[in-house]
């Protein structure tokens, strides 16, 4: 029996089809048992940073978070879910066993009582809602959102806001500084809950430091990551550490102390317990003056002449490779400030000036701390030079402006200065260290200051050369303080700006970054110093020209498909008219 050609042809092109689908079969079965994934983003926005695998990689039991951003939610809230999805994706291949999650739509309940309960457990929780304002086809309608995760390791939770809202800014700018913050945010929290041991850290009170309520925001940032609490020094030689009856040294009750604008003397003993801290390995992060201001006048007088202000380190510091200056800067990059001008009428005039006394220092330097943090504001700064030492070295994170000018003591601070042309532009001293970390083995303060007997000095556990440690010092001690309210007995977070009633500094990150460096943790640094570039879709735009946007999205991929198709008509018509 004959078959003609065209038969034939036919049954040819059959098999290579089945043996194509066979192929494409074959492939997809292989590919289900393979775990293939490429990050083509220029970013590296769906690759963990080496910080988190181990993190995941190094859990022993389930971790599961609840993320409460499902819903009917903005585009710009969808945007963060969708992150969020991803990001959980991504760990969850490293340890598909110890962590699960789970996306839940809070306002999905099928009555406003339901919801309500809902909602207050969400509350007691500790997570915070927000309340958006969207368009919609020219109408506003608002939104009730829970951006945010309850993480659970073992029984323990752990609240988690993923829309960082406190920023000044439109609702993508947030979503964008959210995104960017997200594998930090979720990172940390998983580490806090499943961690076994923390990291102490000490308040060192009684030379007239910040008080609690100056603090607040700083002690909850930390508290989240490390024991936190307050000690007085008193000269009690045990406040830090304590003698090892095994060992000839001392050994530290703290990893790390903090030091927050004392405003008297530290007394010879209270600098010897320093510096033994600091010897047995011990971190410290200054936030001090170096000069009085004398801030009293200056509210009565409008002026005040600010004078040096001995603390009785100035010989530490040296010694560790820091020296804060007797000056004061002024900056032309600086805060506003409110203050009572000519009277406008029967009434006096309130206006906001910028202030060259209150630098903002945009952070330049590479290094980790200050990577990707928002400016930071300081109050009255010094200068600060580094000495050089065979054993350690410095490094500054944060300068003043270009266009800055450092006056030496005594300062006349006064109001009228938002009045005067400094002439900064010409007369400056430019990009002057305001914030400075040194790192290495350090020779203690009171090397051959001690007129006690090797014996006594050995029963102290005294160490001439310290073991290798690290310390931040900042020339301003207002830096590390928090807005506060006396009157309501309230705090503002740090970095609030009470001018235009926002957070808009990096105070705060400044700060714990610099003591996750300090303590070892440069594995949250790494994380929370990625950008990621959100390509925001012109609002405008999408709403104008709206209608023209949707059909467009439908008419073009229909109309390709129908000009492709058309040309492979017109192509195997072609190939196949001259063959018989």
């Amino acid at each position: 029996m004959k078959f003609s050609k065209h038969a034939t042809r036919r049954a040819a092109s059959l098999a290579e089809l089945a043996m194509g689908a066979g192929v494409v079969f074959l492939v997809l079965f292989i590919g289900s048992f393979l775990r293939v994934r490429q990050d083509l983003t220029s970013e590296k926005r769906y690759t963990l940073t080496e910080a988190t695998k181990n993190l995941v990689d190094s859990l022993k039991d389930v971790v599961f978070v609840k993320v409460y951003l499902k819903g009917d939610l903005p585009a710009d809230l969808q945007q963060l879910s969708t992150a969020t999805r991803d990001l959980l994706d991504e760990m969850r291949v490293r340890n598909p066993d110890h962590l699960q999650y789970s996306f839940i739509d809070p306002s999905a309940g099928v009555d406003e009582k339901t919801r309500d309960q809902v909602y207050g457990q969400l509350q007691e929780s500790g997570l915070q809602y927000t309340s958006i304002r969207t368009q919609d086809k020219g109408s506003q309608k608002e939104v009730i959102a829970w951006p945010g995760a309850l993480i659970t390791y073992k029984g323990k939770t752990l609240p988690l806001q993923l829309l960082k809202s406190q920023m000044m800014g439109n609702s993508a700018e947030m979503v964008n500084r959210s995104i960017n913050n997200l594998e930090y945010e979720v990172a940390s929290g998983i580490r806090q809950v499943s961690e076994e041991y923390r990291a102490r850290v000490a308040f060192i009170n009684g030379q007239g430091e910040l008080g609690h309520l100056a603090t607040q925001d700083l002690t909850n940032a930390l508290q989240e990551q490390y024991d936190v609490s307050d000690v007085r020094l008193g000269g009690r030689i045990d406040a830090l550490s304590i003698k090892n009856d095994a060992g000839p040294y001392r050994i530290n009750q703290f990893e790390a102390a903090i030091i927050a604008k004392p405003d008297s003397a530290f007394s010879e003993k209270d600098q010897f317990i320093l510096d033994q801290f600091v010897m047995n390995g011990g971190k410290v992060l200054w936030a001090v003056d170096e000069m009085d201001p004398q801030l009293d006048s200056l509210r009565t007088n409008q002026f005040s002449m600010a004078t040096p202000l001995d603390l009785g380190v100035d010989r530490m510091l040296f010694a560790y490779g820091v020296r804060i200056n007797k000056d004061l800067l002024l900056d032309k990059q600086c805060a506003p400030i409110q203050i009572y001008t000519r009277p406008y009428g029967d009434q006096p005039k309130l206006e906001t000036r910028p202030f060259p006394f209150e630098p903002v220092v945009v952070p330049t330097s590479s290094h980790p701390i200050v990577a990707n943090i928002d400016p930071v504001h300081l109050k009255l700064a010094s200068t600060i030079d580094t000495i050089t030492t065979d054993s350690a070295r410095s490094i500054i994170l944060l300068t003043s402006s270009r266009y800055s000018r450092a006056l030496r003591s005594p300062v006349r601070i006064s109001l009228n200065v938002v009045d005067m042309d400094l002439g900064l532009d010409k007369n400056n001293t430019p990009e002057r260290p305001v914030a400075v970390l040194t790192e290495g083995k350090f020779r203690s303060a009171f090397a051959d200051r001690l007129l006690m007997p090797d014996s006594v000095l050995k029963q102290v556990g005294y160490r001439e050369w310290g073991r290798r440690t690290a310390m931040v010092v900042v020339s301003d001690g207002d830096a590390i303080a928090n807005p506060v309210d006396l009157a309501k007995k309230m705090y503002y977070p740090m970095g609030y700006d009470k001018v235009v009633q926002a957070k808009v500094y990096g105070n705060r990150e400044f700060f714990v970054n610099a003591m996750n460096y300090l303590l070892n943790d440069k594995s949250l640094i790494s994380i929370r110093s990625r950008a990621i570039t959100l390509h925001q879709l012109d609002p405008q735009r999408i709403q104008t020209g709206r209608s023209a946007i949707q059909a467009a999205n439908v008419a073009l991929p229909v109309l390709a498909g129908l000009l492709i198709g058309v040309g492979f008509f017109f192509v195997r018509k072609n190939r196949y008219a001259n063959k018989p």
